[in-house]
C-alpha cells in the first residue's frame, strides 16, 4: 500500500485559507445569481472570478516550478541545545522569481519556518534558523514543504521535500556539576604525551606552510636548498588523558557515558590537555591530532550500543 500511495502521490498539495473560502462562496453565490436571473453583468462577474482561480493556480506553480531548498549547519549542534542552520532557497533555473514562499523544515522539536518574499530568477537567498535537536547522530536528510500563497492569498500551494543534510549532532554534554574534577571515565595515561605546546630545540626542517610564521625560517637551508625552509621543533611533553567509554551494560546506561565523556571532551579541549577517546576497543582521537576535538565529538555522535542478543531458553529433553 505504502509503494501504492508514494507512485500516485500528487505533485502539489493545495489548502484553502479562510480568504480563499469566502472568495469561493461569493463565486458560487455570483453563479446561482447568474443562472437564475440570466443577467449578463452576473455571468461577466462569474467569469472574472473564475479567472481569478486559473491565473493564480498557474502563477503560483510558476512560482514554485525548479525551486530548490539545501540546508547546511551554521553551528555546532548539540543534543537538547540550540544551533543554527543555514537554508538557501535557490531559483538558479528558473524565468520567473520565486514569491511569497514559505518553507517549513521538521528539524527537531520544533518545526523551523522560514520566509523568503522574492527571489530573483538564477539567485539564492540563505536565512539563518534556529535549531534544536532531540537527539545525538547524523541526519541524512530534512523532511520540508515550501509553499506559496501567492498572487491573491486565496489559495497555499506546497510542495513536499527531502533535503539531504548530512548533519551531524554532538552528544547532550553533560553538566558541569553531574562531573566531578577528577573525571571518572578518564584516567591519567602510563606515559606523557608529546603534545604539549612547541618546543625550543628544532628537530629538523621541512618546507614552509603558508601558516608558519617568519622566525621560524631556516635560513640555511633555504638558500642551500632554493626554496623556502623552517625548522621543526620539538613538542614538550605533557601528561595526558585517557578517555574510555565502554561498551557494557544497559543502552540508557552508555548514553550517560556518552554525554560524559562529550562534556569531558569540551573540559579538556578548553584547558588545553591532551587526550586519547577509546570507545570500547577503537582508538577514535588521538593526543597527536591537530583535529581531535572534531574527531571525539563526531566519533560520539556516531557510537552506537550493540545489544547483546540474550541466549537461547534451555528446553528439558
Amino acid at each position: 500500500m505504502s509503494s501504492v500511495t508514494h507512485r500516485f502521490r500528487l505533485p502539489r498539495h493545495l489548502r484553502v485559507p479562510f480568504a480563499g473560502r469566502a472568495f469561493l462562496l461569493i463565486t458560487l453565490g455570483v453563479g446561482v445569481a447568474a443562472i437564475n436571473t440570466g443577467n449578463n453583468l452576473l455571468y461577466l462577474a462569474l467569469s472574472l472570478n473564475l479567472s481569478l482561480i486559473l491565473l493564480s493556480g498557474v502563477l503560483s506553480e510558476g512560482t514554485l516550478r525548479h525551486v530548490t531548498l539545501s540546508v547546511r549547519l551554521a553551528s555546532e549542534a548539540f543534543a537538547g541545545g540550540e544551533a543554527f542552520l543555514a537554508v538557501t532557497c535557490s531559483a538558479g533555473a528558473k524565468r520567473f522569481p520565486g514569491i511569497s514562499l514559505v518553507a517549513i523544515l521538521r528539524t527537531g522539536e520544533d518545526p523551523a519556518t522560514v520566509r523568503f518574499p522574492d527571489i530573483a530568477p538564477g539567485t539564492s537567498v540563505t536565512r539563518v534558523v534556529p535549531f534544536r535537536p532531540s537527539h545525538r547522530g547524523e541526519l541524512d536528510s530534512f523532511h520540508a514543504s515550501l509553499s506559496t500563497r501567492f498572487p491573491f492569498s486565496l489559495f497555499e500551494k506546497s510542495v513536499e521535500l527531502d533535503i539531504p543534510a548530512g548533519v551531524i549532532v554532538y552528544p547532550r554534554p553533560s553538566p558541569p556539576v553531574a562531573r566531578r574534577e577528577d573525571l571518572p571515565i578518564a584516567a591519567p595515561s602510563g606515559r606523557p604525551f608529546l603534545s604539549g605546546r612547541v618546543g625550543a630545540f628544532p628537530r629538523g626542517v621541512r618546507g614552509h606552510l603558508p601558516a608558519d610564521p617568519v622566525r621560524d625560517i631556516h635560513w640555511k637551508a633555504t638558500a642551500r636548498t632554493g626554496r623556502w625552509m623552517v625548522k621543526e621543533r620539538e613538542r614538550e611533553a605533557t601528561p595526558g588523558i585517557d578517555l574510555l567509554v565502554e561498551e557494557t551494560g544497559t543502552p540508557e546506561a552508555f548514553e550517560a557515558r556518552i554525554s560524559d565523556a562529550c562534556g569531558a571532551v569540551l573540559e579538556l579541549e578548553r584547558q588545553a590537555v591532551p587526550f586519547r577517546l577509546r570507545i570500547g576497543d577503537r582508538l577514535c582521537a588521538d593526543a597527536h591530532d591537530p583535529d581531535r576535538r572534531s574527531k571525539a565529538l563526531e566519533a560520539l555522535a556516531k557510537a552506537r550500543f550493540d545489544l547483546a542478543s540474550p541466549p537461547a531458553p534451555v528446553t528439558p529433553s
